[in-house]
């Protein structure tokens, strides 16, 4: 085999388990999140259920390192966010991290700290994105699959970019639901978010 193709042989094994190793990577940040998800949230679920406050705070503890609140909140927006003032796409990330602290919190009590499964990572697409798949199952044995989608943001530090829930698009989701919004506030968009704020309110 002549020289030039054993070297390049070798770049490319190079090159694909740097990539294997960083989706790992991103995979292990799901699995840190999950076992604080069992230690921290499932397996104080009875005093958690009487005190949503309580409940709220461990979740933001969770998540918060994980999710970058400021890049979801811009994908959630689309094509408004560049006519949003800084002021209006601050108030945004507000209201987005407490609309998925809130979706969050709820359903958490509700799953089997001992049917909780972190998969092992199948085939990628091409692009940014590691789809990391959970496998979970309620207290009364209904399936739950969770499909989280990381990004690395820079030296390994994976966070949440979007998540699917038995195939329900959370940042498809919310962008349609902010898109209607604007649509019923004459594209207002500081009208929009106080619509959006108010409905969050009516589901707490």
């Amino acid at each position: 085999m002549p020289k030039v193709i054993k070297v390049m042989l070798m770049m490319g094994a190079l090159i694909s388990s740097s990539v294997w190793a960083g989706q790992e990577a991103a995979r292990e940040t799901v699995i840190r999140v999950v076992d604080s998800f069992r230690t921290e949230i499932i397996a104080d679920k009875a005093q958690l259920a009487k005190n949503p406050e309580l409940l709220s705070q461990r979740i933001d503890k969770i998540l918060t390192p994980v999710i970058n609140f400021d890049d979801f909140s811009k994908k959630v927006m689309g094509k408004y966010y560049r006519r949003a003032t800084p002021d209006q796409r601050s108030r945004f990330v507000t209201v987005t991290r407490d609309t998925l602290l809130k979706t969050y919190s709820g359903s958490l009590l509700d799953l089997d700290p001992d049917k909780i499964n972190v998969l092992p990572l199948g085939p990628q697409r091409s692009g940014d994105e590691v789809k990391v798949d959970v496998d979970f199952k309620t207290g009364d044995g209904a399936p739950l699959n969770l499909n989280f989608y990381m990004e690395d943001y820079g030296n390994d530090d994976w966070k949440l970019s979007n998540v699917v829930i038995n195939n329900i698009n959370f940042g498809l989701t919310f962008r349609k639901q902010f898109a209607v919004m604007m649509q019923q506030n004459r594209n207002n968009i500081d009208s929009a978010i106080d619509a959006w704020e108010q409905s969050l309110k009516k589901k707490s």
